[in-house]
């Protein structure tokens, strides 16, 4: 971005001169429901709750794969260290070496540390022989799993530290190595950031296996760096959940294949972790409102309530969104190569599988939080390759709303359309609203967007991109779906809106979708409680703007003052080239890079340079080389990882929150 614009961004940061030293932590009483939402006794009183619900989960008592059983014998310890049921389990689910052994043996290593006390002596005897010829711990995967092998490794390396171990290690140097990860990944993870980011899925997994770490570690400089990590994943996560909604752009995404994407009555893995942490969604804190809901019954979220970790109130209170709003979000996203050097070693992993060059802007997010509502938008460069790209979720809008589905998604139908829906059989078709297209491109500024599809007759990649794992394999036809969708509620009040486009009502906020080179018609759609716009053609598109009734007043205010919006589509048939003036006088310009996944794209005449965008910027949590500041408008918390190991300041601003 040239320096206007970039300054605009950086301008609404606190920087250190402005703000007060604190020596500790900020503690302050908080009043209202907010505080019973936030404070340390609601979020006891939540944990409490779903280890108890936990508790009763049915599971497998004979099952081999202890990934799920192993949380419900974590809570039904927690009820009664001397459960039958959960001691007679562990002995059978222990020694599963088999593919996702991570998950069982990251929950083996909270089960040893957190209860290896009232353990049988015949099953410590068991786990220490399962752990010391476990060769795992040093190997490779996906982001969560490597850190599930250390962290693990580590733990049991220091509760046997002269025992021996496999790739003819001791448990000491096996715990000095994982520990090498833990200082160079939580370094990089400042310095840059991570490829599973905001995960629905895999966040919430990632994240519960260094609490472990964060509960356990003798080593203090090891509990250091992991609440470190643990600091930046969640203020990651507080700054983007709004409604109950993780906000677009996110990776992994894989509830959008399976029917189990977020509601605002919370339904994925990281929703959980939110309701528990800062009352995230709809779900009411009781056991009955818990036990009732299957959505978290094969999900980390025990894990999380089975720990005593609690994030910083300052963090709790960005994700309860006790802050002034609106607020910018501006973040890139380090690719594979970037974050993966930490987890090279001589003994498991001894090489990288990603022949990419590093690159911390390998994706950029672009995000606007309003009290009522907010928007997510982002680019990724082009990498037809990339695995993460089949379950990257792009572009979405959410709202406040009772109502359990409380946000909408553009999409390009592509990298599923030729999978059976799981119900009727039938070909997902134009109903596949999973991963990002590498047709599709965007520019959003506050609170407007401005998409564009160019969708060429014949797949260019067609045959490339598959993938191995059968349950994510890509299946799709030569010839694309010519079409860009919007998959709104079907609770959604909608009026015609200008140039065949609809206006959105839900409560008191207002959505406008303006087509782009065709017309926006409804169309059948086998996706449960949801309605599909498209527009069809080769290179189309929609302008999508929101409001709500204090800035716009009345619903038929918002559509005229939106009808009266320029757009500017006279150069699309020959350059694919298009500009909208917003409501609020933004001028967004798109010219269709067919060279790139990432447009030619200006904003108020600035042009937007992806290779400058900022790493983490905002009002309330910036990243700057390797130094995180998160605050709440009234407190801060400064974590300063360029070094070897995390520092920590907390100052008050001087600036009080209104």
């Amino acid at each position: 971005m040239a320096d206007d614009l970039l300054d605009s961004l950086l301008g609404v940061a606190l920087e250190v001169d402005e703000l007060w030293a604190l020596a500790d932590p900020p503690t302050s009483e908080l009043n209202g429901s907010a505080a019973d939402s936030i404070g340390d006794g609601g979020i006891a009183h939540r944990k409490r709750i779903a280890v108890r619900a936990g508790a009763e989960i049915p599971f497998n008592r004979q099952g081999a794969n202890p990934k799920q059983a192993f949380r419900v014998v974590l809570c039904r310890l927690m009820e009664d260290p001397e459960d039958e049921i959960a001691l007679q389990y562990i002995p059978i689910g222990l020694r599963f070496r088999e593919k996702g052994d991570t998950f069982g043996k990251s929950a083996l290593s909270r089960i040893y540390c957190q209860f290896g006390d009232v353990l049988p002596e015949s099953t410590r005897e068991q786990i220490f022989d399962e752990v010391t010829t476990y060769e795992g711990w040093l190997t490779g995967g996906t982001e969560n799993h490597i850190a599930m092998r250390r962290t693990a490794g580590f733990l049991f390396g220091e509760a046997f530290p002269k025992a021996s171990f496999a790739q003819g290690l001791t448990g000491a140097e096996l715990a000095a190595e994982c520990f090498r990860y833990f200082k160079e990944y939580g370094r990089l993870l400042y310095q840059s950031s991570m490829t599973e980011f905001l995960s629905p899925i895999y966040h919430s997994c990632h994240t519960a296996t260094w609490l472990n770490v964060y509960d356990f570690a003798k080593d203090p400089q090891a509990k250091l760096c992991a609440r470190a990590i643990l600091d930046w994943m969640f203020a990651d996560l507080a700054t983007n959940s709004h409604h109950g909604i993780i906000i677009p752009p996110a990776t992994r995404a894989k509830g959008l294949m399976t029917d189990s994407y977020q509601l605002s009555t919370v339904r994925s893995n990281t929703q959980w972790s939110a309701w528990l942490y800062w009352g995230a969604g709809n779900v009411k804190e009781t056991y009955e409102a818990v036990a009732g809901t299957t959505t978290w019954k094969q999900s980390p979220f025990t894990l999380h309530a089975v720990s005593d970790y609690v994030p910083e109130r300052i963090v709790r209170n960005l994700g309860a969104k006790r802050v002034d709003t609106p607020y910018r979000l501006f973040q890139s996203r380090a690719n594979k190569a970037a974050i993966d050097p930490p987890s090279i070693n001589p003994y498991g992993k001894t090489a990288s599988p990603y022949p990419q060059q590093p690159d911390v802007r390998y994706a950029t997010r672009s995000v606007y939080v309003h009290k009522n509502y907010a928007i997510g938008a982002g680019t990724r460069k082009a990498e037809i390759d990339e695995p993460t790209v089949r379950h990257a979720h792009t572009f979405g809008v959410i709202w406040k709303d009772t109502h359990p589905r409380n946000w909408l998604f553009v999409v390009h139908p592509y990298w599923y359309v030729n999978r059976q829906d799981e119900e009727s059989g039938e070909l997902l078709g134009a109903d596949d609203w999973s991963g990002t297209s590498p047709f599709l491109q965007m520019v959003h500024w506050e609170n407007a967007a401005l998409l564009l599809a160019d969708l060429p007759e014949k797949d260019p990649y067609h045959g490339q991109a598959v993938g191995s794992n059968p349950k994510w394999i890509s299946d799709r036809p030569a010839e694309l779906h010519r079409q860009l969708n919007v998959f709104v509620p079907a609770t959604v009040e909608q009026a015609l809106g200008p140039g065949g486009g609809v206006f959105l009502r839900t409560d008191d906020v207002y959505i406008s979708l303006r087509p782009i080179g065709g017309e926006a018609i409804w169309e059948e759609t086998c996706r449960e409680g949801y309605r599909r716009l498209a527009v069809h053609g080769k290179c189309v598109g929609y302008t999508v703007e929101v409001g709500d009734a204090d800035e716009y007043g009345t619903f038929d205010a918002f559509r005229e003052q939106i009808a009266s919006c320029e757009l500017d589509v006279t150069e699309l048939s020959r350059d694919k080239h298009v500009r909208y003036h917003s409501s609020r006088g933004h001028a967004l310009d798109l010219h269709y890079d067919e060279s790139s996944w990432r447009p030619n794209a200006h904003v108020n005449g600035t042009r937007v340079d992806y290779d400058r965008w900022p790493i983490c910027e905002s009002p309330y949590l910036t990243c700057r080389d390797g130094v995180m500041h998160v605050n709440d408008g009234q407190y801060g918390m400064r974590v300063d990882w360029s070094g070897a190991l995390p520092e920590y300041t907390y100052y008050s601003s001087t600036q009080p929150r209104s």
